[in-house]
């Protein structure tokens, strides 16, 4: 090692590794059962168009009933009582043949089971079925009355599962009772119809399911495909494909919704392209703490390395070579020094004129600031060495610079107008750290640290102490370091 040279040894640079996302069970994904639209609306639809055909079909047959069989009540009221009226006479005057006649004529209606006469000692005169004529009249075990008025009763029974109406009316002759004419009438023709009819609108009612299932399915897949295009778009404008468009000509709250995403993919295209070109002009992470709101208008206190570096006569090479051939060499140099930056976590904070001011750990934190500084410095004289190769191949004059790096207290915030800000460092670790830089033309040496920025090392380079110095605007002495290697 050379002679008052200095060895700082220490574990190589750590860049603080990302923290984890700690996992729980909210990270597990959830299987959900997804149902399109047009499914929901074709199944909403058919089962309300159920719902109302079936409960309108229930009420409607319900009150053909009721009148059906209210007009079997009347139907057999009234044909009761011309059995009555027609078969006194005949009655008392044994004249069985008419009798029998009259049954019949009766029990020709095709509602009319049976109909029959009995004389006072309920013997049957007359029957619809001959068979039962003379023999004495029973009524049915099971027989439940309905109404029972002075001349005339109305009862139900069961007969092998069928109801049936049974209808008696007295028959009298002179007020005086002689017998009786009954019928019984089924209901049974009624049922049929009905069922008839439930079948009809059980028919009718499929074909109009079917019919709204089916204009459900075109209505949904009509109100689905603009939601599914609008989906796919919003998955892709996430993606951060922000050419996203959605074409939905539609006069309705769908048309608006496309617009609006439209409107608002060109808002965010316009912001990622002034992000971009924004990113242009300062670093990319200056860029992102400024556009989260991260960075406190009012400024913070920071520990920090700060480095300046400056080219050497380079005001003389601008007044002897043409402005463009200035102003590339010049980007040529900013773009080789900002890649050795960029590789060690620094930040350029503005280029002025031939100079570079850079910062370390301000706005992102790393505990190795220090050390990326020095790092990067020697970097930078790498880079230039480089540059400087290319340049003599094409007979143009090598660049020479010099380092300047400190470690302090800086502020670091936004500064300037309300209407145009500007994020930079005030402080005296900003200051000294341009004196530092000048030092290295005092020392003929390319890059200097202060001991400040040394006492922070933790890896292993090799300096040598340089006697104290006074530099502008400091009372004291301060002691920096020429980096080596």
């Amino acid at each position: 090692m050379p002679e008052n040279s200095t060895a700082i040894t220490g574990d190589e640079s750590r860049v603080p590794s990302k923290p984890m996302r700690p996992s729980g069970q909210g990270d597990e994904p959830r299987i959900r059962l997804r149902i399109p639209i047009f499914v929901k609306l074709a199944t909403l639809s058919a089962l309300l168009i159920l719902l109302v055909i079936s409960t309108i079909t229930y009420l409607i047959l319900e009150k053909q009933k009721e009148q059906f069989t209210e007009n079997l009540m009347n139907l057999g009221i009234n044909m009761a009582r011309i059995a009555a009226n027609n078969s006194a006479d005949k009655l008392l005057a044994e004249e069985e043949l008419d009798l029998f006649r009259l049954v019949k004529d009766i029990s020709e209606n095709e509602h009319v089971l049976k109909a029959f006469i009995v004389d006072r000692q309920n013997m049957i005169k007359a029957h619809s079925d001959i068979e039962e004529a003379n023999k004495a009249y029973a009524p049915p075990r099971d027989l439940a009355p309905i109404k029972d008025g002075n001349r005339l009763k109305i009862g139900r029974f069961l007969k092998d599962g069928e109801e049936i109406f049974l209808f008696e009316r007295s028959i009298t002759y002179q007020g005086l009772p002689v017998g009786g004419a009954f019928l019984m009438i089924s209901p049974k023709n009624i049922l049929k119809n009905i069922n008839s009819a439930k079948a009809h609108v059980l028919v009718v009612t499929l074909v109009i399911v079917m019919t709204g299932i089916l204009l459900s399915v075109v209505l949904g897949i009509y109100f689905s495909r603009p939601i599914k295009k609008l989906q796919e778009s919003s998955r892709a404008l996430g993606r951060g494909d922000f050419d996203q468009r959605v074409q939905v000509r539609r006069n309705d709250e769908l048309g608006d919704l496309a617009l609006a995403f439209n409107e608002m993919a060109a808002g965010l295209s316009e912001r990622e392209r002034i992000r971009e070109a924004f990113g242009k002009y300062v670093t990319p992470e200056i860029r992102d703490e400024i556009l989260s709101g991260r960075i406190p208008l009012d400024g913070e206190r920071r520990m920090a390395t700060v480095l300046f570096s400056d080219l050497r006569d380079f005001t003389p090479y601008v007044e002897e070579h043409a402005p463009e051939e200035a102003i590339k060499g010049l980007r040529a140099y900013f773009t080789a020094m900002q890649r050795a930056i960029d590789q060690n976590g620094g930040l350029v904070l503005q280029y002025v004129g031939d100079e570079i001011e850079t910062v370390f750990a301000v706005p992102v934190w790393y505990e190795d600031h220090a050390e990326r500084a020095i790092r990067a410095a020697l970097d930078m004289r790498a880079g230039l060495e480089e540059l400087n190769r290319k340049r003599t191949l094409q007979g143009l004059v090598p660049f020479r610079h010099g380092i300047g790096i400190h470690t302090g207290e800086v502020l670091a915030g936004n500064t300037g107008s309300e209407d145009r800000l500007s994020y930079t460092l005030i402080g005296n670790t900003v200051n000294l750290t341009s004196r530092i830089e000048g030092l290295t033309k005092v020392f003929n040496c390319d890059i200097l640290a202060s001991e400040e920025t040394v006492r922070h090392l933790t890896g292993s380079f090799k300096l040598k102490k340089e006697p104290p110095q006074m530099v502008k605007g400091y009372s004291r002495p301060i002691t920096v370091y020429r980096v080596t290697e």
